[in-house]
């Protein structure tokens, strides 16, 4: 069995192909460059931040494509930071976030840290407006399903276990009427105790 990654090569693929399509190009020496950039090279951080801001503002790619471009940037270039690209995300069109939220939820649940992804989440978590929306993307819309999914021997429970572990994690600002359910849901898991 495959466990799930924070980097996915299709992501970090799907982002090269649209870096050349764009014009971009990574030479050996890891320097990208463009020729509409001032002195045509540019770092790793510089152009995954760059692009990042494109492709969220690319009207020619639906939301699934800017989410996975975007993600990919992160893996290509190593730059947790450009998931700050989906700021507006938080509180756009439904289908705007549930691509955004299905992408967190995978990267949530693999046994490496998602670095970028929970800093995004605490950073959204902090915002009084999206706060409760992005919680029930990630986590809080599963409470009621949450005792069945992590009982000793359920499909997935591990991957689940990290995912709840994270964002519960982060959550501290989210309001206490959204997290409840979650918190009793879990409350009889050994592996969450303490977790808040």
């Amino acid at each position: 069995m495959t466990l799930p990654s924070t980097r996915s090569a299709d992501d970090a693929e799907g982002a090269r192909r649209w870096l050349l399509a764009e014009g971009a190009t990574c030479g050996a020496d890891g320097v990208w460059r463009h020729p509409a950039f001032p002195g045509g090279a540019m770092t790793a951080g510089t152009a995954a931040h760059l692009w990042a801001d494109m492709a969220v503002q690319d009207p020619r790619l639906g939301a699934e494509e800017v989410v996975r471009i975007v993600l990919g940037l992160m893996d290509l270039c190593d730059e947790p930071g450009v998931t700050a690209a989906f700021s507006a995300w938080a509180d756009a069109y439904e289908e705007t976030r549930a691509h955004l939220w299905a992408a967190y939820r995978t990267r949530l649940e693999a046994v490496e840290e998602p670095r970028g992804v929970l800093d995004s989440l605490a950073h959204w978590f902090e915002d009084g407006f999206c706060a409760s929306a992005c919680f029930h993307g990630v986590l809080g819309g599963e409470a009621a399903s949450l005792p069945g999914r992590l009982r000793p021997g359920a499909p997935g429970r591990d991957a689940l276990l990290r995912r709840v572990r994270r964002v519960l994690s982060v959550a501290g600002p989210v309001p206490r009427a959204d997290r409840e359910p979650v918190y009793e849901a879990v409350a009889g898991v050994p592996e969450l105790r303490g977790v808040r």
